[in-house]
């Protein structure tokens, strides 16, 4: 029990600082995007309500920069699915892992089977967005 445990913890501390040399900017989309923006004052923000602040949102999602990689999510699905390792690779919450953990895996296995299967399509269609930094326990709802 003592070995499964170390190798969890094992396992999850390296999830967490493999991936941290990945990131890249691309400096001419971010200078584009500051040619592009228009200066607002607090109170124009406060004029328009939400609105304003859900174009600031669709801004930065143009440029989203470092998307996970559908193959790798799909691979630690495969072989970490019980622990909610792609998960927590994806960007959900950090509790995510505990969650599937103490659920026997995700409710007996099958939310990680349908996470494999979603994230194959995904995969295959080179587009895992709607799954990433998603923060419900279903992501595929």
């Amino acid at each position: 029990m003592k070995r499964f445990f170390l190798l969890f913890v094992a396992i999850f501390a390296l999830s967490t600082v493999t991936f941290a040399d990945k990131y890249e900017i691309n400096d001419a989309d971010v200078d584009a995007l500051f040619a592009t923006a228009t200066q607002v004052s607090s109170q124009e923000i406060n004029a328009f309500g939400t609105g304003a602040l859900m174009m600031a949102n669709s801004a930065a999602n143009a440029a989203y920069l470092n998307a996970p990689n559908p193959w790798a999510a799909f691979a630690l699905c495969w072989f970490f699915g019980g622990f909610g390792i792609h998960r927590h690779y994806m960007g959900t919450k950090s509790s995510m892992w505990a969650i599937y953990t103490f659920t026997c895996g995700g409710i007996f296995g099958v939310v990680p089977f349908v996470d494999w299967v979603v994230l194959l399509i995904g995969a295959a269609d080179g587009n895992i967005r709607p799954y990433v930094n998603n923060k419900k326990f279903f992501m595929w709802m």
